[in-house]
């Protein structure tokens, strides 16, 4: 428990904020890092793991289907 006390003081322990596919932080940053593969100079996959370039919560990437039936 000291330990991880000590670590959030230190900024170490990272939120995970994973699961529900989001495109904006909960810290309100829209910069997010995600892993891709390029084929000709075009993103032609990613991967749903996540993490916020602000603040380094973890996060989960959304994908076409997370989006369809929105306006």
């Amino acid at each position: 428990m000291f330990l991880l006390r000590r670590k959030q003081k230190q900024g170490f322990v990272k939120h995970d904020y994973s699961g529900i596919p989001t495109h904006v932080c909960p810290c309100g940053s829209q910069i997010i890092k995600v892993a891709c593969i390029f084929e000709d100079g075009e993103i032609v996959l990613w991967f749903t793991e996540a993490e916020c370039g602000l603040c380094g919560a973890k996060l989960t990437a959304p994908t076409p289907i997370d989006i369809v039936g929105t306006p």
